[in-house]
């Protein structure tokens, strides 16, 4: 059952499947730093992720399993001792970037959240990973960075 409102997410690793993006005959230019955006809404029992990265970078990930048959994105939130699959509900692409957005849901209100954030650190030595966090029924936010050489396990809790 749940244990003082304790959620665990941990983002294992971003693996998907190949997508051909329609109608980019030039690609942008290869950008100098190797990061990705996320942002997490925590409200009532429910964790919504929304992970943005640079489309040359994922394109460059995805060209490494070429012959792969299929890759996938993997995120996983466990609530006390159970797992809650996330589900990718929504994606795209903006401008240079593609997006992810990702439901978790659970069983009671989520005040406390770990998590782990390794997307790409298998790709690029210099990979940056930046993460926000907001519970809403504080207004509490916190922002949260990790890099490949030393991933880490970072702990939000409102109420604090």
């Amino acid at each position: 059952m749940w244990s003082k409102g304790k959620a665990t997410l941990l983002l294992a690793g971003l693996f998907l499947a190949p997508v051909q993006p329609v109608g980019r005959e030039n690609p942008a230019p290869v950008h100098p730093m190797h990061v990705s955006y996320g942002r997490m809404v925590l409200e009532g029992n429910v964790a919504l992720l929304n992970v943005r990265i640079f489309t040359d970078d994922l394109e460059n990930a995805l060209s490494r399993f070429h012959d792969v048959p299929g890759v996938r994105m993997r995120f996983t939130l466990t609530i006390a001792d159970s797992v809650v699959p996330g589900q990718i509900v929504d994606s795209g692409e903006s401008d240079d970037m593609w997006w992810y957005l990702v439901l978790f849901e659970g069983w009671q209100p989520i005040n406390e959240v770990s998590f782990r954030t390794e997307l790409l650190y298998d790709i690029f030595d210099d990979q940056r990973n930046i993460m926000r966090i907001l519970h809403t029924e504080t207004d509490e936010y916190q922002m949260y960075y990790s890099v490949a050489g030393a991933p880490e396990t970072h702990v939000f809790k409102a109420g604090d």
